[in-house]
């Protein structure tokens, strides 16, 4: 495109290089409303504000975890890493390797700042525009969409399930390394959620479709961070007709079993403390007001997702850390099993049965991480009666509003070179995972 007023939308806003400048309470499993984006909108007087508070976070970062912090986010070989999150070994000839925790973080909160003030711009026909938010996953708003998501799901487990009942189900692993120093964050998080379906022999699916062989079931995949800032994984899972705990026993000893840095005493279905126990059980019924039951599922689930609703800026330093992570590697944070996108998809179907006129709005699916590529068909856009276009983002600049078209462009990936024998893994003892009852001796393991 010719002309200062035209650019991509990767450069607009997906690979942005912009270098510029009270907390809301999560969701209960009683009560979860929309998002509030109020407190970052009324504070951006300007691109030097934001330009500040990011660094202030980074540096806060630095001073308050110094270690976490110079730890690169990986040093697998192999692992895909965004190319602002990598560094060229001396020349490109000797490949790449990640660059430090810090300065992904730095990298984040940047890539995050360029969406501010940017809006979608659709065309009709006529010519008549309309604008929306351009959203990404990271978003206060984006909340809403994981919430609507949950809740249709759960009007359509309500609906066709005779029994429902619910287990989440979480798995973890060390994120200290075997030299004793911290593991780096994306290689820790690739070991825990790989027990899931390994390269080999069998995972935590496999041993759950075993579980519930004959039964209606479907989950959702939650990845969320740790008060350390590394990762971990509730799987919630719902299933037709009663469930017990015990049942899940053999879960927990796959996930033991294909992650090397999980330990038991992290995995104890018999600790006295209800609370540590990695399986917590519950029946699904929007009617029910005992705590042995769960009244709203979305709130339920979404208490598991993060900080919903909260200003990104405002979020404590381990979420966004975490998250920093997550977004260097593409990492999914929320997925469904296909049954339940079948479900919400059925549910949403079954909301829009009245022709209406042609709206457009953001697509719920599409999520900017995953989806910002050539190859990917999910659209940023949803057209009932289609015949609007999308003509451009539109970014304020210098007091002025411009409109960038846009040409389809997908971030660009950086595989790294090996070096992991500067984070050796922490592995359980040799012996692992011993049968475990009520009366193992966890000081063992």
């Amino acid at each position: 495109m010719n002309g200062g007023r035209h650019t991509t939308a990767a450069s607009a806003v997906g690979s942005s290089k912009l270098d510029a400048p009270e907390n809301r309470s999560r969701p209960s499993k009683t009560n979860c409303t929309p998002g509030d984006t109020a407190a970052e909108s009324a504070e951006s007087e300007s691109p030097q504000h934001w330009w500040r508070r990011k660094n202030e976070l980074v540096d806060r970062f630095i001073e308050e975890m110094p270690n976490r912090a110079s730890r690169p986010i990986s040093v697998r070989g192999g692992t895909k890493v965004r190319e602002e999150c990598s560094l060229e070994r001396g020349g490109s000839e000797d490949g790449y390797r990640a660059k430090t925790w810090s300065a992904v973080f730095n990298e984040f909160l940047q890539w995050y700042n360029g969406y501010r003030d940017s809006y979608l711009v659709f065309e009709s026909p006529e010519g008549e525009e309309v604008t929306t938010e351009m959203e990404n996953s990271h978003q206060p708003s984006y909340g809403d969409t994981y919430y609507a998501r949950l809740k249709a799901f759960e009007r359509q487990v309500v609906a066709e399930y005779e029994n429902p009942y619910s287990v989440m189900l979480t798995f973890s692993g060390s994120s200290r390394n075997g030299n004793g120093g911290w593991r780096s964050p994306s290689d820790h998080m690739r070991d825990v959620v790989e027990s899931w379906r390994p390269d080999r022999g069998r995972g935590v699916y496999h041993t759950l479709r075993e579980v519930l062989n004959g039964r209606d079931w479907e989950y959702a995949l939650v990845v969320e961070r740790h008060k350390s800032g590394y990762g971990h994984v509730h799987c919630a899972v719902f299933v037709d007709g009663a469930i017990e705990e015990s049942d899940f026993h053999s879960v927990v000893d796959a996930h033991l079993r294909q992650c090397s840095i999980a330990h038991r005493d992290a995995h104890d279905y018999y600790s006295p403390n209800e609370d540590d126990r990695p399986i917590s059980v519950k029946r699904i019924d929007p009617n029910a007001a005992d705590v042995d039951a769960i009244g709203n599922l979305g709130s339920y689930v979404g208490a598991y997702i993060g900080s919903y609703g909260e200003p990104l800026f405002e979020r404590d330093i381990a979420e966004l850390i975490f998250r920093a992570a997550v977004w260097a590697t593409g990492t999914q944070v929320v997925r469904f099993s296909n049954g339940a996108n079948e479900m919400i998809t059925r549910e949403r179907e079954r909301a829009h049965d009245d022709p209406d006129p042609e709206v457009v709005r953001p697509n719920p699916d599409f999520d900017p991480d995953l989806h910002a590529t050539t190859e990917s068909d999910v659209s940023p856009i949803e057209v009932d009666n289609p015949s609007w276009s999308l003509a451009g983002i539109m970014r304020k600049k210098d007091d002025e509003e411009v409109l960038f078209t846009i040409r389809q462009s997908g971030i660009v990936w950086r595989e790294i070179e090996d070096a992991s024998g500067l984070d050796p893994p922490n592995p359980q003892p040799p012996d692992r995972p011993r049968p475990h009852t009520a009366d193992t001796d966890l000081s063992r393991y």
